[in-house]
């Protein structure tokens, strides 16, 4: 009998794990030996660079997956397991996916067969991978914020205008401070991003990488704080030397590290505070300018025949140009048909309403009233459904790995992998449940009393305006014969506590003097 040979794909990666590129050259190395001695024949290589295999939002793994199903490999060669997943239910998934394809895995460091003990160690090796994964990440960001609070670099590209002395802490470099200096004090003094790119090419001034400063570049000095001599880690993402994002993007129990002096200062804190005011200025101007009109309830109301979000919209017509805003569904004459809804009536009455149901003491007291009521009876049912929600989060879990035992019998198909999903989604919702939980104390009318004085003193037509008055909206649902407005009345205390108001628009434009008097004829106008 001829001997088969075996069509192999390998699959090698390198994630941000103290790895760089060489490693997947070493693995490729290592495979192809492999393959030399078994007399595989190599007929696809597939490379994820600086992926993490705890996700799956992997391009080559994904085209590897894919190209399983066209019957051009019969094996996937990888170097060790961890390579192609440390997440056990993505393993199963994609595992089970190759097993239906014809396609098995295979692994230089760890042999696998089919027997039951090899099955065993592969699960382990995989609980293992899936540990070290999530315990790395936290012993990464442990000894990161360590490093920053000894004022030392924690990695990547430093900022532009710094470099690192013979203790990893930022020290400047003469010439591009220069540069970093030139560009605060033109953008304060006011000129745009164009004049100054075109002021340091003439200079001569280039990036890091050779080339000449780009809007992003600017906008990435310009928004650091480490120039003003005050060492800030984990404040948000920020770039490598390629312009990419390092997805270093601060949790909710990570702690911002800020340290005065911490770092050579290049410029004034007087200078940085006033470009960042400029910038605020900026765009603010910038919005109001492509706006032209301000829309206090944008984001919160929507068409009730399509379900779309509404937008903002601004006309003039007729021969004296009338300005006319609204809030409208895109699909208005594609598809819905529905009635636009005047702006202007709107965010009037929504504000009336407003003062009127909850911005007043006697309201404001009621609705306080209103809320201890629904605390007492959240206390009295605490503990019940504090026990529920662990029960049925017992429950998902479980089923989930059942799914995950099944997945890995080669018991898979569409409804199995829907039902997986729902699954995650309702254990996540869970987790975050429970961690939210807790006994609520009785509230007093003057712990909510400073809403009534912010309410008096803040300016109409501003961003503060629209957030103030939208925390106690929920949504609009404009139909074409009335207003569905839901009122959040649970005072950020809770999202439970909910009023509707329901208003007609003859009612809505009657109110504001519309010209038109019955519900027929003021459907024919906005």
């Amino acid at each position: 009998m001829a001997f088969e040979i075996k069509r192999v794909a390998l699959y090698a990666r390198f994630s941000s794990d103290n790895q760089r590129t060489e490693s997947i050259d070493a693995q490729i190395r290592a495979m192809r030996k492999y393959c030399q001695q078994n007399r595989w024949k190599i007929v696809a290589e597939y490379k994820d660079e600086a992926k993490s295999a705890t996700t799956d939002k992997r391009p080559e793994f994904q085209k590897m997956i894919e190209d399983s199903g066209k019957n051009l490999f019969d094996i996937v060669l990888v170097h060790k397991l961890d390579r192609f997943s440390r997440n056990r239910y993505d393993s199963a998934i994609y595992k089970s996916r190759l097993k239906k394809n014809n396609v098995s895995i295979a692994s230089v460091l760890e042999r696998i067969d089919d027997s039951p003990e090899s099955v065993m160690m592969e699960a382990m090796l995989e609980g293992m991978a899936e540990y070290y994964s999530k315990n790395l990440s936290r012993e990464v960001m442990k000894g990161m914020n360590e490093t920053a609070l000894q004022c030392k670099h924690t990695g990547g590209c430093t900022p532009f205008g710094y470099g690192l002395d013979e203790n990893r802490k930022l020290k400047i470099i003469p010439e591009e401070a220069e540069a970093v200096k030139m560009i605060f004090e033109m953008f304060a003094s006011g000129h745009g991003y164009t004049a100054i790119i075109k002021e340091l090419n003439k200079q001569g001034f280039k990036t890091r990488r050779g080339g000449d400063f780009g809007k992003n570049s600017l906008f990435e000095i310009l928004r650091n704080e480490k120039y003003t001599g005050t060492y800030v880690f984990n404040k948000l993402d920020s770039k490598d030397c390629n312009g990419r994002r390092n997805g270093n993007r601060l949790k909710s129990d990570d702690k911002i590290i800020r340290i005065e002096n911490g770092c050579p200062a290049i410029i004034s804190k007087e200078l940085f505070d006033s470009v960042q005011k400029r910038k605020e200025d900026n765009r603010r101007n910038a919005g109001q300018y492509h706006s032209r009109e301000f829309y206090a309830m944008t984001g919160k109301i929507f068409c009730g025949v399509c379900g779309k979000r509404m937008q903002g919209n601004l006309r003039f017509s007729g021969r004296n140009k009338t300005r006319l805003a609204t809030y409208r569904c895109n699909t208005l004459r594609i598809h819905c048909q529905n009635k636009e809804v005047n702006k202007d009536y709107l965010d009037e009455y929504i504000e009336r309403l407003l003062a009127n149901k909850i911005l007043n003491v006697r309201a404001l007291k009621a609705v306080v009233n209103k809320l201890n009521k629904y605390i007492n009876n959240y206390n009295e049912n605490y503990e019940n459904n504090s026990i529920n929600l662990k029960n049925e989060l017992k429950e998902v879990c479980e089923s989930l790995e059942n799914i995950t035992k099944a997945i890995e019998k080669g018991i898979i198909n569409d409804s199995i992998i829907t039902r997986a999903s729902e699954l995650e989604e309702r254990k996540t919702q869970l987790e975050v449940q429970l961690s939210e939980m807790h006994q609520y104390d009785e509230m007093q009318y003057s712990d909510f009393e400073y809403l009534l004085k912010e309410y008096k003193g803040i300016e109409s037509g501003t961003e503060k305006y629209r957030t103030f008055l939208q925390q106690f909206i929920n949504k609009i649902t404009v139909f074409p014969y009335e207003l569905e407005i839901e009122l959040n009345v649970g005072l950020g205390i809770t999202n439970d506590l909910k009023e509707t108001v329901t208003v007609r628009r003859g009612e809505l434009y009657g109110i504001f003097e519309s010209r038109v008097n019955d519900e027929k004829e003021n459907l024919r106008y906005v």
